[in-house]
């Protein structure tokens, strides 16, 4: 069967937008997991830090690793044996209480499951036809599961403690393996039709790298510790759950109003309204005083968040004109959540939560700088071209 038409068979598509959001469930959860660590386990906040900084480091090396096998090995049996990690890395950690042992659990678990099904979901939806659209359906799909989490949750945590965010992560994964089958079984003739000939510049993909990385050393740290901040402000856990699914709620919306205005309105202009949106939010944090702020400043950052990464995607697939490299924004992703969660840890530690705030409003303006210098440089090679023709 060609390799293109099996990509985008509606199946094949929804197999790789499950496999994503099974992927990074437990990261758009994290908040309550990691509030589940400083209740019921005691770990402190640089420790909280360190582990979900651990967390993401695997998944920035599965996405480095990825580089090398995504065109080589057979899709549905990385995707197989990276679920079945999944699995078993959450349910491990339901049943560990030791910090050193937790930490190194969450590492392997980042390699072996959470990046390698990340890195390969980002592949396959790079290579389908409608990239944005189903990048976008991809987002929705993952905040949905999201806001369930956040509503169903809560009240089980306080119950059970850990064992009530991990073991659902674990059934998750199992659940999506039937679903396996419809994933392409490799991706070496995917992907948009190129012109071999072409002498488009490539290096303009690692501006977008650039972008995904520093946006996410502060998205990271901010999103981490959103429910320490809400705690912090004598907001009851119950509330703070609820106000992270009406945030999510929002965010799904995000998403679908990206999908709906598309490139209307060009790329870079969305991308500087979703910055400045996070810088609101942000601020709003940094005073936070009760749940209606929580709510409202939850809402903004979630929203703006998921409207700009269909635009940060697309602007990669464009910079990538081989399409060989775009599986590097997980990892990008990846490397900046590392050293933004483990960062903003130590920054919490030392000067207090509201710190962590001015980390998500610096970084949010220095990737908008970086992606108007993305689009300018896309653009002025796109006039060459033209000129050149």
């Amino acid at each position: 069967m060609n390799q293109r038409v099996d990509t985008d068979r509606p199946a094949s598509v929804a197999a790789m937008v499950l496999l994503g959001a099974v992927a990074v469930a437990g990261f758009n959860i994290q908040p309550m997991y990691l509030g589940a660590l400083a209740d019921h386990l005691g770990f402190s906040a640089e420790q909280l830090g360190l582990i979900a900084g651990l967390e993401v480091a695997g998944s920035a090396l599965a996405g480095i690793a990825a580089t090398f096998w995504i065109r080589r090995w057979h899709w549905q049996r990385v995707a197989l044996a990276a679920l079945l990690a999944l699995a078993a890395g959450n349910i491990l950690s339901a049943i560990v209480t030791h910090f050193e042992t937790l930490a190194a659990i969450r590492f392997l678990t980042g390699f072996l499951g959470i990046g390698s099904s990340y890195a390969l979901a980002i592949a396959a939806l790079s290579n389908t036809r409608q990239t944005e659209r189903n990048y976008s359906i991809a987002i929705v799909a993952q905040v949905s599961a999201a806001i369930a989490g956040f509503i169903i949750l809560p009240a089980y945590i306080g119950e059970l403690g850990t064992p009530a965010v991990f073991l659902p992560l674990a059934a998750i994964a199992v659940l999506v393996l039937p679903l396996l089958k419809n994933l392409p079984v490799s991706g070496k003739n995917a992907g948009p039709d190129v012109n071999e000939t072409a002498t488009s510049a490539r290096w303009p993909i690692w501006f977008a790298l650039a972008c995904q990385c520093v946006w996410y050393l502060g998205l990271g740290g901010v999103w981490a510790f959103m429910e320490r901040m809400g705690a912090d402000a004598g907001i009851d856990t119950d509330s703070i759950g609820k106000a992270l699914a009406i945030g999510m709620v929002v965010g799904l919306l995000g998403a679908f109003f990206a999908a709906a205005v598309a490139d209307r309105f060009g790329r870079v202009i969305p991308f500087i309204l979703a910055m400045l949106g996070q810088v609101v939010a942000v601020w709003m944090l940094a005073g936070l005083e009760d749940l209606n702020g929580l709510v409202i400043a939850v809402s903004i950052y979630n929203g703006t968040w998921n409207f700009a990464l269909p635009y940060l995607f697309s602007m990669a697939t464009l910079a990538d004109t081989r399409g060989q490299l775009v599986v590097l924004m997980s990892t990008a992703q990846a490397v900046g959540l590392t050293f933004g969660t483990t960062l903003a840890g130590v920054v919490i530690g030392r000067w207090g939560l509201a710190a962590v705030t001015w980390q998500g409003g610096a970084t949010a303006i220095a990737a908008l700088l970086i992606f108007i210098v993305l689009g300018q440089v896309l653009s002025g090679i796109r006039a060459s071209s033209a000129e050149g023709s």
